[in-house]
């Protein structure tokens, strides 16, 4: 019998005040070690006074930025050097690079008082006697526990702003779909001028010193803000131009749309070279960046010679409703209007390209019927709205005549059209196989990510993301049953990370598997083209995998992976651009079987939770790499999502964690799960998802609020956490450091699961929690709406015979906890 998944009706009723929490005393980095932290402190001491001769020197001013680098082990929140050392009074922290890197701002002045803390920071181990521990443990000051925590301090320089040549960036803005401007991050905004008087005068020096630079490089530049959907980081595009107008500014406010033809591009190298100095040397610069050129993630496919000439697609029944997908690309073709319920129609007939779009539009409408089940899982049948908003990428000047300001004006047409189909047509899942040539960097939350993350959030939507072709001179070899030969074929492999902006956090980005019955490969393994992760350091990227066709053809089967042309006739193709598609039209079959709004947690948190590793992927030497491969996995289809059998019970909690709350939900075990002396056996797992606040100005740090879920069991004192994270390592220790917490528990990370499988039971007792908290970054505050989240929790029997649902069901009620199918349970609960 099947068994709907349930939720939650009354999670507020499990909200209590946050239990208060710490972490710990100050640390003695260098305990036992005093003649090394001598010399740590004096070797910091000096690089204080390197730095401070720079700035006291330049002629921008005495106030530049520095970078701070922490000890591995000093990542955590509670070792921040922010007490004592850089007190936001003093050297305000204003935003960060790598995992433990922080980025300050400093003049010769504060950075004397930083120093004159270190000087006082003691060189011997001070010891007192810890009555909880009962022997003495080292309590060292303020200051020699944060100097410690500190592995060297340096000023941020032309080699942490940019890591491109003269030659390559000319090469590059000389292609116009690049919209042929520099992207110039700064950090700090610049006042409009009549607020400069406002500055104190080192600022008002480093502000005009920055205006006035422009007008001395004797060329013709132009400037604007560039408003890329954050106000927290900002961001110019700076283009050289062939004109007679000299600089034109327009620093304190962006464009609209609608402006002055462009000059131009200046292709002088003399010229690039000077502008790049300028802003290598000023100290308000914080990045110089080339811009992204967006392209579709899949080549073009090639017609099999066995297969019909034209597909039996399926006919829409108008009298009923379907899931809805937009599909952001170069146009859908007539073949597929049946099913095209609107279009956003900004191109030119001339200026489409149909093959792509169509072919994705064709695995949404025919996807199973053309190939079978184990491919496309989902029945036949989409309602698509056509968001043909990029133009044929063959085309010469097709894509800067629409799009003059590059990748901006690009985003600026998406924002709208996306905006567009969710208020005429509730279309909340869209696709977009569409990459940007920039590959995704682990210390960077780019610009077009941040961008398609506001999208998402302001529509309540979730766009689906192709993780990006290798380059075909870079394709791995196939894969290969033997696990070995796999994992050197990894290690050898080159240029095949992540593209940009699968790094999105707000998203979900999708990586190819092989086809089932394709004899020149090996099936659900990854493809030889297929990008692979880590992306950002706190996530998991790609979050998802599906099949993508194979990167080998075959004689009669071609790529394996069958949809239409423009015309109507079938073609094979790869890529993963039709990877993505396949997971998308799950999220839109989710989307219309649940009634009401789902919410984007619980969206993306069904289709996490449901996935499972492929075959080729599980063994124990590929744990460390299976995820950046193919993210948590291959989902299941909506219909096995959404139903389960009596063996196994889903319970979904969509909530807020507001300031200073905690959810504490307390429930006993199955009953018939639970053997003698209260040990509890069964299999659980437990998704959370959640939408923290963002901020680009942190680098890899840039996720500000983690919010923690754990399945705790009752001992005799307290609770333990009984789930490891989905990515835990056999062979850690009891107790991880902060980097490991990142890498493996994805601390920070908006997305975790936690599994274990308790063959032989566990623990004293049947009573277990969910338990849910958060924890901020140091100087972070909870927002006033608290931070939505939603948490997965399944219980089953691993042998498929205990009666776990009915069980659960009954003691939910019992302890008066309110569950419905989650299919329904928009006419009782505003949130799911």
């Amino acid at each position: 019998m099947a068994s709907p998944i349930q939720i939650v009706l009354n999670p507020e009723n499990f909200e209590e005040a946050r239990e208060a929490g710490g972490g710990g005393g100050r640390k003695d980095f260098f305990a036992h070690r005093d003649g090394e932290f001598g010399e740590h402190k004096a070797a910091l001491i000096s690089q204080i006074d390197t730095i401070s001769a720079v700035l006291s020197a330049q002629s921008q001013g005495p106030v530049g930025y520095v970078k701070v680098s922490l000890k591995r082990e000093a990542w955590a929140k509670s070792h921040r050097p922010i007490g004592t050392l850089f007190r936001s009074d003093r050297a305000p922290v204003v935003g960060g690079g790598d995992l433990g890197v922080m980025i300050v701002e400093g003049r010769p002045s504060t950075l004397a008082q930083v120093k004159a803390d270190i000087e006082k920071a003691e060189t011997q181990t001070r010891m007192r006697f810890d009555e909880s521990k009962g022997k003495e443990v080292p309590h060292p000051s303020p200051q020699k526990s944060e100097t410690g925590a500190i592995e060297r301090i340096e000023l941020y320089g032309p080699t942490d702003k940019r890591n491109f040549s003269v030659q390559d960036a000319v090469g590059w803005l000389s292609n116009p779909m690049s919209g042929s401007g520099y992207e110039v991050e700064l950090f700090a905004h610049l006042p409009p001028r009549s607020d400069w008087d406002r500055l104190d005068a080192a600022h008002r020096r480093l502000v005009e010193s920055f205006v006035n630079g422009f007008n001395s490089l004797a060329c013709s530049v132009s400037v604007e803000r560039l408003l890329h959907g954050s106000d927290k980081l900002p961001m110019l595009v700076v283009r050289l131009n062939q004109s007679n107008d000299g600089p034109v500014l327009h620093l304190t406010s962006a464009l609209v749309k609608e402006r002055r033809e462009l000059a131009p591009f200046d292709p002088s190298s003399q010229r690039h070279a000077r502008l790049l100095e300028f802003l290598d040397a000023h100290p308000l610069v914080r990045r110089i960046g080339l811009p992204g050129i967006i392209v579709h993630s899949t080549p073009t496919p090639v017609i099999p010679g066995t297969r019909p000439d034209r597909a039996d697609l399926p006919v829409r029944d108008s009298n009923r409703t379907h899931p809805r997908l937009g599909i952001i690309d170069g146009g859908l073709s007539p073949a597929l209007a049946d099913w095209v319920i609107d279009r956003w129609e900004v191109l030119a007939d001339e200026d489409m390209d149909l093959s792509h779009g169509t072919f994705i539009g064709g695995l949404a409408v025919a996807g199973a019927g053309l190939n079978n089940s184990l491919i496309c899982p989902e029945p036949d049948g989409a309602e698509l709205v056509d968001l043909a908003i990029f133009p044929n990428e063959r085309k010469a000047g097709a894509f800067e005549s629409y799009y003059s300001g590059g990748l901006t004006h690009f985003f600026d047409e998406m924002d709208a059209a996306v905006a567009d189909a969710r208020a005429r047509h509730g279309v909340r899942v869209f696709n977009m196989s569409l990459n940007i040539l920039q590959p995704a960097a682990p210390d960077r939350y780019s610009p077009h990510a941040v961008r398609l993350d506001r999208i998402a959030e302001e529509n309540n939507a979730v766009v689906f993301i192709s993780a990006g072709n290798i380059q075909p001179q870079d394709v791995r070899p196939e894969w290969p049953a033997d696990t070995a030969a796999a994992l050197s074929n990894l290690a050898n492999a080159r240029n095949d990370g992540l593209l940009s902006p699968a790094e999105s956090a707000r998203n979900v980005a999708v990586a190819a598997l092989n086809p089932p019955g394709h004899t020149g490969c090996l099936p659900f393994a990854p493809t030889r083209f297929s990008r692979r992760g880590p992306g950002l350091r706190s996530g998991v990227k790609p979050d998802l995998a599906h099949v993508g066709g194979s990167g080998t053809r075959h004689a009669t089967l071609g790529h394996g992976l069958f949809s239409i042309l423009p015309n109507g006739a079938v073609i094979d193709g790869c890529g993963t651009s039709y990877a993505a598609p396949l997971v998308a039209k799950t999220a839109a079959v989710l989307d219309h079987a649940i009634e009401g709004e789902i919410s984007r947690e619980t969206l993306i948190g069904l289709l996490v939770h449901h996935a499972e590793t492929p075959e080729p992927l599980r063994a124990k030497a590929l744990g460390s790499v299976a995820r950046h491969l193919v993210g948590f996995g291959m989902p299941l289809s909506a219909e096995r999502i959404l139903e389960t059998g009596d063996h196994s019970i889903t319970l979904v909690f969509a909530s807020r964690i507001q300031l200073d709350q905690q959810i504490n939900f307390k429930f006993s075990w199955p009953a018939s799960l639970v053997g003698p002396e209260g040990k509890c056996k069964g299999r659980a797992k437990l998704t959370l998802v959640s939408t923290p606040p963002l901020d680009e100005r942190f680098g890899s740090e840039f996720v500000r609020i983690n919010i923690n879920a754990s399945l705790q069991q009752e001992q005799k004192r307290g609770w333990k956490g009984q789930l490891d994270s989905l990515h835990l390592p056999s062979s850690r220790g009891a107790h991880a450091v902060e980097a490991e917490l990142i890498e493996h528990d994805l601390k920070w990370s908006p997305v975790k699961i936690y599994e274990k499988v308790f063959p032989r039971g566990v623990g004293p007792s049947s009573n277990w929690r969910l338990f849910v908290e958060y924890l901020t970054r140091a100087g972070e505050n909870m927002p006033e709406g608290g931070v939505p989240f939603t948490a997965i929790l399944t219980i089953s029997d691993p042998d498929g015979e205990k009666p776990v649902f009915n069980d659960m069901r009954q003691n939910l009620q019992a302890i008066g906890t309110q569950i419905t199918d989650i299919r329904t349970a928009a006419r009782i609960t505003p949130r799911i």
